[in-house]
């Protein structure tokens, strides 16, 4: 999946500042890479809620841009982030916020690629609370999973320890 945040690049927060912003958002986030720098080509690593994440980040010319639909939307924007990511609920959450932060502070215009859609800070937020609930029910059935694992792992081994008791009175 592909996001792209459209911008000025003397306008690109610091990660820190992103973070701070998206903390002061209520959210229990964090960026573990360098928090002096900025977005570029190394991708992040993120924390959302104690799901540590990590997606590739891309700092491209805006012209670089190929696709019709954003070009016409265009005015002093000098230059393009591209958020990838895989199925991970973690990570969307996290561009996400990031995107909000980058309207707010860059008033960035931001794009989802996979359905060629301009995305709102209204809209991101919306999309960022339900995902944030598909991120819980994953985290709660991965500890339910978990935690049959554990009790079919001592079921296992009371039965073992019963069975050799009783081998044991039978010899």
């Amino acid at each position: 999946m592909t996001q792209i945040a459209l911008l000025k690049k003397a306008e690109i927060p610091t990660n820190k500042q992103i973070q701070e912003a998206i903390q002061n958002m209520g959210y229990d986030f964090k960026i573990f890479e360098n928090l002096e720098k900025k977005i570029d080509q190394n991708g992040l690593n993120c924390n959302i809620n104690g799901q540590q994440t990590y997606f590739e980040t891309y700092l491209v010319n805006a012209d670089e841009v190929d696709e019709s639909w954003i070009k016409t939307d265009l005015t002093n924007e000098d230059s393009a982030i591209l958020f990838v990511w895989g199925a991970d609920f973690a990570a969307a959450v996290c561009i996400g916020l990031i995107s909000v932060v980058l309207i707010d502070q860059s008033k960035a215009l931001i794009y989802y690629m996979d359905d060629q859609m301009r995305y709102t800070k209204e809209m991101l937020i919306a999309d960022t609370s339900q995902i944030l609930e598909e991120l819980k029910k994953q985290d709660n059935s991965s500890k339910t999973d978990k935690e049959i694992a554990n009790s079919n792992s001592a079921n296992f081994q009371i039965k073992q320890n019963f069975w050799n008791r009783l081998k044991g009175v039978f010899k």
